[in-house]
């Protein structure tokens, strides 16, 4: 069946996850993703857990890629790089600014060799600022973004990192609507395109309150911004159920104090006016809990709440939500085989085409896997060309165990 981009070759040499994610998706839409790796690897390749030698968070944003292995520090490296160039359309990196120049594959070279090649480059900070040197983790950007500082804030706490890598996947996200874009003016123009994207400015975009943040207001009482008003309350089958009311404004109160048949509430000093009921929130969730602990599943939470615009979601682990009937349906998950029936379960990507396939392959590569095979396919390399390479370490491979042992 038709794939969308199965007419465009990515070279992909990004590692960790705000590049990776974006090839990932790439890949999805049908495109030939080849993952270029230096000797050492894919950090993420290194995390735990892993099954039968592969990392499940290496699996998550690399299944479907190729991967060839070739060391960019040394000319011979260099120049097969390069060589495989004018058979991409895209080539994304997220080096810090300038480490391309340095190795001599910036953007003014690449389009010696394919004037249409678009680069994609993905940075902490940005190119060509005070900044641009800076090294750049998620959690750094949080912290510098103000992210960090607003959740702990709006939640009452002391500071603390998140567990998921909010920057790096938005800008994954980012930089795949970049380089589609950047694509697309191709087709129109004939021209390539260089495009670079931030993982601060990728946070700052995706921050739904930052134009709030930015007005220096903070009023308590009103209909306000944000998900961290809806409480997470305990239901009677010990479970717990996410609210999606805040229950200090004048339609949110209404709703709970009808639903819980207590019209005395309206009349209680404490919950008065919105003012009150804002002083007095956590005495009027914990009336709320009462009542949610009366109830054995979200649904009959929601139903007795009543107004179309309340939600209640049962609150689910990530291997709960994929055994439910809605991933089955959906095909919200996908298997990918480590290479000899061992299975690591992944999130498939959101799109659902008419008439045409997309989604991720259900295969992950090892270090350096499809050297021989990409090399043969694209530069017409024969098997005596690519065992020198292998001599002289400018290719290479890490085969896992299972894989070594059966040669």
């Amino acid at each position: 069946m038709e794939k969308p981009l199965s007419d465009v070759t990515v070279l992909d040499l990004t590692r960790a996850l705000a590049g990776p994610i974006c090839g990932r998706l790439l890949s999805d839409l049908g495109a030939r993703v080849i993952k270029v790796e230096p000797p050492d690897g894919d950090l993420t390749r290194l995390l735990i857990p892993r099954v039968d030698g592969q990392s499940a968070y290496y699996v998550q944003y690399n299944a479907g890629k190729e991967c060839v292995s070739i060391d960019l520090n040394g000319s011979a490296g260099r120049e097969l790089f390069l060589q495989l160039v004018p058979h991409a359309d895209i080539v994304l990196e997220n080096y810090r600014p300038g480490v391309m120049d340095r190795l001599g594959i910036g953007y003014d070279r690449l389009t010696e060799v394919n004037p249409g090649v678009i680069l994609g480059s993905v940075s902490g900070w940005g190119h060509n600022n005070a900044r641009s040197n800076q090294g750049a983790f998620a959690s750094a950007i949080h912290a510098e973004a103000g992210v960090t500082e607003m959740v702990a804030r709006r939640r009452g706490e002391e500071p603390r990192n998140d567990p998921m890598s909010h920057s790096d996947t938005y800008t994954g996200l980012h930089a795949l609507g970049a380089v589609l874009a950047a694509l697309h003016l191709r087709n129109r123009t004939g021209q390539g395109q260089k495009v670079e994207v931030s993982m601060a400015e990728s946070t700052l975009m995706v921050n739904d309150l930052a134009a709030i943040e930015m007005t220096g207001q903070d009023p308590s009482a009103g209909f306000k911004g944000g998900q961290n008003w809806s409480p997470v309350l305990r239901m009677a089958n010990g479970r717990y159920v996410s609210i999606t009311i805040d229950i200090t404004t004048n339609d949110g109160f209404r709703y709970i104090v009808e639903a819980m048949e207590r019209p005395e509430l309206a009349e209680d000093p404490r919950f008065a006016i919105i003012e009150d009921r804002v002083a007095n929130r956590d005495a009027l969730t914990e009336i709320l809990a009462e009542f949610i602990a009366t109830f054995d599943d979200a649904a009959a939470v929601e139903a007795a709440i009543g107004p179309r615009g309340v939600l209640a979601a049962e609150m689910r682990t990530v291997p709960e939500l994929a055994a439910t009937d809605w991933a089955a349906e959906r095909g919200a998950f996908v298997d990918i085989d480590t290479g000899r029936g061992e299975i690591i379960t992944i999130p498939q990507s959101p799109w659902r085409f008419q008439n045409v396939d997309a989604g991720a392959a259900a295969f992950v590569g090892y270090r350096g896997q499809h050297n021989r095979e990409v090399l043969t396919d694209l530069l017409g390399l024969s098997a005596s060309e690519l065992d020198a390479l292998e001599t002289e370490s400018v290719i290479s491979s890490r085969p896992p165990r299972w894989v070594r042992e059966s040669e």
